[in-house]
């Protein structure tokens, strides 16, 4: 009898197929495109990526006609969004680097900029399996302040965190086929309110095998108030809180205006 191989899927892997039921990206492509025109961005404007993740939905917007610069702080999300694009037989600028260092490399370039997904809340504790929630504030603020520098004079950022009404839960959240058949997807969230920690897990379950692979993540459980606090400190003149966008039922959207 064969061995059995354990399986494993790296975490861009498994965003990837969270992502296809998440989202309508369809739709979500129109409300972003829908939210570009309100605030005059156009194929000509210079945009920023802030949390490329794997790809969506930066490449798309390439194929649009968009100008992206698409970065992250995981070599591994960039490598993906990479392998991504060159199966879409897309070209995009995608850098490994800190939210931190971003004004270094980018001052005062973009027209608009956007760091969706929730991905700002793990500023200190993405691919990490610990968290500092005073760390994370810090490092929070940090990266407010780089995308406050990086943009032109007028420019706007674009930033979703949790929402302001989600309860912790656990559910299916579908199947993807896989090289390894099925795969049934669970997803959880938890939060201690104590620490200010919020627990995001994905397990993966293979119907053929009967094997499970989990995936954790921590981030600080970041208030509004304190990210519209972390906004003004860094010296943006307002901020639109809970914008609309058309296919965003996930995370609450704050644009900021500099």
């Amino acid at each position: 009898m064969p061995k059995q191989i354990d399986i494993f899927y790296s975490l861009p892997e498994v965003w990837d197929f969270c992502l296809e039921k998440i989202y309508n990206k369809k739709r979500y492509l129109a409300g972003l495109i829908g939210l570009f025109n309100h605030y005059n961005i156009t194929n000509r404007s210079l945009i920023l990526d802030a949390g490329c993740g794997s790809g969506f939905p930066s490449i798309d917007l390439v194929k649009k006609g968009y100008r992206i610069v698409a970065t992250d702080k995981s070599s591994e999300m960039v490598r993906q969004i990479r392998l991504n694009a060159k199966k879409e037989n897309v070209s995009i600028e995608a850098y490994n680097i800190m939210w931190s260092d971003l004004a270094n490399r980018f001052e005062g370039v973009f027209d608009f900029g956007y760091c969706r997904g929730n991905s700002l809340v793990y500023a200190a504790s993405w691919e990490q399996n610990w968290i500092v929630p005073q760390r994370s504030r810090e490092e929070i603020y940090k990266a407010i302040y780089n995308f406050y520098k990086v943009l032109k004079p007028g420019g706007k950022m674009y930033v979703d965190i949790t929402n302001k009404d989600e309860k912790p839960y656990q559910k299916n959240i579908g199947m993807v086929n896989t090289k390894q058949g099925l795969v049934k997807i669970d997803w959880q969230l938890s939060h201690d309110i104590k620490s200010m920690i919020r627990t995001w897990t994905i397990t993966l379950n293979f119907l053929k095998t009967g094997k499970e692979s989990k995936y954790s993540s921590y981030s600080y459980l970041l208030p509004h108030g304190e990210l519209l606090d972390f906004f003004t400190k860094a010296g943006f003149k307002r901020i639109d809180k809970y914008v609309k966008v058309k296919g965003e039922g996930n995370y609450n959207v704050f644009v900021a205006h500099k």
